[in-house]
């Protein structure tokens, strides 16, 4: 792999050009000015000081080709899972394969699973989030890590020249980052050894989603014992701890 500054001149002379190009064809179909006035029209209040066992929540996760959207890295497939409070619907997911732009590494294919015949046939990015759009509507979003995600999904969208996409978020890493602060590192799979969650194979949206989701129920738990009930007493501790930061 290239350093990341041949990296960042690769994608703003060569590979930007192409982005855009490639992208041109679907910016007037009927499917991209519909989730357009979609997006437009959105909507996204807070479930402000409703309490968290009555809230509706959508835990995602992301596969990508790398960590950095800003210099081309692309989403190849979403994988999500609804909640109702402390109840996960295992019956109620939602796993996307996506067609990026680019090329994907064989590297990235090896870990996440997927196969070449997979990607080509998977839709683009701009169906699989209409999708995703509707399968979430109206849920508080949870990832682990959310910041991650949530970048991950704006800088696509605008590189899609589409409009921004805020819904009410939640970070379950910073849960447990203000749960567990004597802990060293913040990764995934030790705290699912911490619940005794069952692990399922790693590096698939959906089973990421699914294992996020049990982990999240943990975290809510533990979270209401210290007295910590509403969305917005959420918000706010987790916003004081990226003020810290």
């Amino acid at each position: 792999m290239l350093p990341i500054d041949l990296q960042i001149l690769k994608y703003f002379f060569f590979e930007k050009p192409i982005y855009a190009y490639k992208i041109r064809p679907y910016l007037t179909t009927g499917n991209y000015l519909d989730l357009r006035e979609k997006l437009s029209q959105e909507v996204h209040g807070t479930p402000g000081n409703q309490p968290l066992t009555n809230i509706t929540y959508t835990v995602f996760d992301l596969e990508t080709t790398g960590f950095l959207p800003e210099i081309g890295h692309e989403i190849i497939s979403i994988g999500a899972v609804r909640m109702e409070g402390l109840d996960t619907y295992h019956h109620e997911t939602f796993h996307q394969v996506v067609k990026p732009i680019r090329p994907v590494r064989n590297h990235t294919l090896k870990l996440t699973g997927l196969s070449r015949e997979q990607i080509d046939k998977a839709p683009s990015f701009l169906e699989a989030f209409d999708r995703f759009l509707e399968f979430s509507r109206g849920s508080v979003l949870v990832a682990y890590p959310a910041k991650f995600d949530m970048r991950f999904m704006k800088a696509m969208l605008k590189r899609w020249k589409l409009p921004d996409y805020s819904p009410p978020v939640i970070d379950s890493q910073l849960m447990a980052k203000w749960l567990f602060p004597e802990r060293k590192h913040y990764q995934l799979d030790p705290l699912l050894r911490k619940f005794s969650i069952p692990k399922l194979e790693r590096h698939h949206a959906l089973n990421d989603s699914i294992m996020t989701a049990e982990l999240f129920r943990e975290l809510l738990t533990t979270i209401m014992k210290k007295n910590i009930l509403t969305f917005n007493e959420l918000n706010d501790t987790l916003s004081n701890i990226e003020q810290k930061k």
